[in-house]
């Protein structure tokens, strides 16, 4: 996997060569991806998502509070899978649709 360089490399790279940031941002989100075990199509997902959020931010400082927002969701859900499990794996109740009767 592709060593992370340290922070002043980093806020460098931000600094002076966003793109080249971007580049090592995304290698590292695809050796993760194809590291993890068995839910390779949700962390895809998960990252084209979060990019597309991304993309509409205007600052770093927006960026930041838009992955947090992401993460917390994360987590909220994780924590009602483990401590409400009935509650998350209820179904929801199905209506049928009456169709409207027949002119002959």
């Amino acid at each position: 996997m592709t060593p992370l360089p340290d922070f002043d490399t980093l806020r460098w790279l931000a600094d002076h060569e966003p793109d080249r940031l971007e580049q090592l941002q995304h290698q590292l989100n695809q050796e993760a991806i194809a590291a993890s075990d068995g839910n390779q199509e949700q962390l895809t997902c998960l990252v084209f998502n979060l990019e597309q959020q991304l993309a509409r931010c205007d600052n770093p400082y927006h960026r930041c509070v838009v992955a947090m927002g992401m993460m917390r969701s994360k987590l909220y859900t994780l924590s009602t899978i483990i401590n409400e499990p009935e509650e998350f794996l209820e179904t929801a109740k199905i209506i049928p649709f009456r169709r409207p009767a027949q002119k002959l």
